[in-house]
């Protein structure tokens, strides 16, 4: 087994093998300067042709987007304000240079104020450079300048480590590829990642950068506060981490959000998935008749949209709504809600019942919420595990029934294994799925009820973006986003880099650690 080198004996080889080649490193040094120019030294062409058409064309792309022509002319006629100074790479700057300004500092001209002697407008189409920053759209640009700017750094990273390796084949004897040769392999090589250009530029812009512009607003101020272009939002760091690690009471509000978004991932997944695998025995067993019936019955919850189903629930639990007039109707309306009291659900004895809305019924809105859930998932589990039960190999049973295995038996150690072994990549992805299940909280209950006051923190309070009792955390994320006395982007960013280094750890390592369940000895 061969030992992982450290970075000290990388490098020391490395610059072993530099000593060792000192002809070779001068064709990379050329390449360093001049991408293709050290290709050219060791008289392969159609290499320094490419590398060199690439540098040429990631140089006229930031030229032809700038105004750098304009630049004299421009400076000698509106000259910096008194103590003031010219920002030149954002006044003429081509889109590589001034969008990597803009991610770095997030502008320094905002709008109504006067720059170089000119009053800055939102939108200037005559002068480019007094319209006003915009630290949003700058950050997104600037985000795409960045990935386009690693793009051609890797391309020149290769084409030096291309003109020292070609170099030292060529002085040690070896063939090197030179002319179409090179094109051709080249071509051969890449065509697999050239078929899949389109699909990393849909990952790379629905995907990478919304979350890299995610993951950076929670390092910046940016909230409602900061009306923009007018004001520019700023690096702050991690003064919001802080804020939400420091405030006892943040710390706590959050501890709620985050214990009730397991509870409910955990429940809803679980319950969904026992109540599906018992309608899937019951109507897989020889007992029952007309199967297709059955089936057809179970799956139409599931096939009607999840947002009709629970905006229809959320009417059937108001306050005047079907549950209450059934209870009313059936005289049981005094027993039902002595008997949620009884059990903690309710915070008082009602009349009527206050499903979803009242600060002590908390218990009873988020039990109804599980319920709501199971009757939402339960068919896709039950049709899932329905064609497992299909697959079951009939000699194991028949096998078992020999060896004198009872039913409960067989379920226990033939069907139930056998069903987990199959299902468990779906377990996970649905408890993935109900840990962000913003749906079921918001069209159900909009995340109420809320928390008694004196349980927000003052600077909660002030600040706006307060959860409510059943709210987890992806629907508090569109709270402070969204609402209207909140709109605290970078606090909602925290906990969206929260959320996904929780989903993405708990997915990878138990997908991972499932390999064992259906990996042969």
């Amino acid at each position: 087994m061969k030992k992982r080198k450290s970075f000290k004996s990388f490098f020391q080889s490395f610059f072993d093998d530099i000593k060792k080649n000192p002809d070779a490193l001068k064709s990379a040094i050329m390449s360093f300067f001049i991408m293709g120019l050290g290709q050219l030294r060791n008289k392969q062409k159609s290499k320094a042709a490419i590398f060199f058409l690439i540098l040429v064309i990631f140089v006229l792309f930031e030229f032809l987007t700038g105004s750098y022509t304009y630049a004299p002319r421009e400076m000698m006629r509106y000259p910096a304000d008194p103590g003031s100074t010219i920002y030149f790479i954002r006044d003429y700057g081509g889109f590589i240079l001034s969008s990597l300004w803009g991610l770095f500092t997030l502008g320094k001209v905002p709008g109504g104020t006067m720059y170089r002697g000119q009053f800055v407008e939102t939108f200037n189409r005559v002068i480019p450079w007094l319209t006003a920053d915009n630290s949003v759209t700058l950050l997104g640009v600037g985000l795409i300048a960045l990935i386009l700017t690693a793009i051609f750094l890797s391309f020149w990273v290769y084409n030096i480590r291309d003109a020292y390796v070609s170099r030292k084949a060529e002085l040690a004897g070896e063939e090197i590829e030179t002319g179409m040769a090179y094109v051709k392999r080249l071509w051969t090589d890449m065509f697999p990642y050239i078929i899949l250009i389109p699909t990393l530029i849909m990952i790379l812009f629905f995907t990478l950068i919304p979350f890299l512009f995610s993951f950076l607003l929670a390092f910046t101020n940016y909230t409602y506060r900061i009306p923009i272009p007018n004001r520019l939002i700023q690096w702050v760091g991690f003064d919001t981490f802080k804020l939400i690690v420091g405030d006892a009471g943040w710390l706590s509000i959050f501890g709620q959000v985050l214990g009730w978004t397991f509870l409910y991932a955990i429940m809803a997944s679980a319950t969904c998935y026992i109540l599906g695998m018992i309608q899937a025995l019951v109507i897989e067993s020889k007992y029952v008749k007309i199967k297709k019936l059955w089936r057809t019955m179970l799956i139409i919850p599931w096939a009607v949209p999840a947002m009709i189903t629970l905006m229809v629930f959320k009417n059937v639990f108001d306050t005047a709504g079907l549950a209450n007039q059934l209870l009313y109707a059936t005289g049981s309306m005094e027993q039902v809600s002595t008997f949620l009291f009884n059990i903690g659900l309710q915070g008082a004895i009602d009349n009527p019942i206050f499903w979803l809305t009242r600060v002590y019924n908390g218990p009873l809105a988020k039990a109804i919420i599980i319920l709501v859930n199971l009757w939402l998932g339960s068919p896709y589990f039950m049709m899932l595990i329905t064609g497992v039960l299909t697959t079951l190999p009939k000699d194991l049973y028949e096998a078992a029934s020999i060896d004198g295995a009872s039913k409960w038996q067989s379920f226990r150690n033939i069907t139930l294994p056998l069903i987990l072994r199959a299902t468990l990549p779906a377990i996970i992805m649905t408890f993935t799925f109900n840990f962000n299940n913003f749906g079921a909280i918001y069209f159900l209950t909009g995340g109420g009820p809320d928390w008694p006051r004196e349980l927000v923190p003052t600077s909660m309070r002030i600040m706006g973006g307060i959860p409510g009792q059943t709210d987890i955390l992806i629907s508090w994320i569109y709270k402070l986003s969204f609402d209207n006395n909140a709109q605290l982007y970078n606090v909602a960013a925290v906990y969206s880099i929260l959320i996904f280094a929780f989903v993405g750890f708990v997915s990878v390592y138990n997908l991972s650690k499932s390999k064992g369940l259906w990996e042969e000895d």
